[in-house]
């Protein structure tokens, strides 16, 4: 049996796209054979993976607050910069993407490496230290 080709959602980011192109806050691509965000804050632009952590709910639907973006599903929210969970029911990050900017075009070739979960780095503080729960999470988790 052949094997299919997997449909990709939108342009190929690694080819790269013409900013004039980015006319809105997101724009839905694929690198390779992933799905990826493209959110624009700003100057800025992010690439995160486009699907939810949680239960792979559309991203490219979400409502983008800041420098972050929330699941249009269940209301998860993920740091646009490091890909972090920062509100449940998501725990796990999103991969980040980076993007390079090359005359009037923007590319996205590779994944960033991951930084260190603030959900996981809480536990951990948890565990080592006497404060309650309640305050510890409370001052470390970002606002969405």
């Amino acid at each position: 049996m052949a094997k299919e080709k997997a449909e990709h959602n939108g342009p190929d980011l690694a080819q790269g796209i013409a900013l004039s192109a980015f006319t809105s806050e997101t724009l839905l691509g694929h690198v390779d054979d992933q799905d990826v965000l493209l959110v624009r804050f700003g100057p800025e632009i992010f690439a995160v993976d486009a699907h939810c952590s949680h239960y792979h709910g559309p991203l490219a639907e979400g409502l983008v607050v800041g420098e972050s973006i929330r699941c249009p599903w269940h209301h998860a929210c993920f740091d646009l910069r490091t890909g972090e969970a920062t509100r449940a029911p998501a725990l796990t990050p999103l991969a980040v993407w980076e993007v390079e900017h090359e005359g009037d075009r923007v590319f996205v070739r590779r994944r960033r490496e991951q930084t260190k979960s603030w959900v996981r780095s809480a536990l951990v503080n948890l565990a080592t230290s006497s404060s309650s729960a309640e305050e510890r999470q409370d001052s470390q988790r970002p606002r969405c």
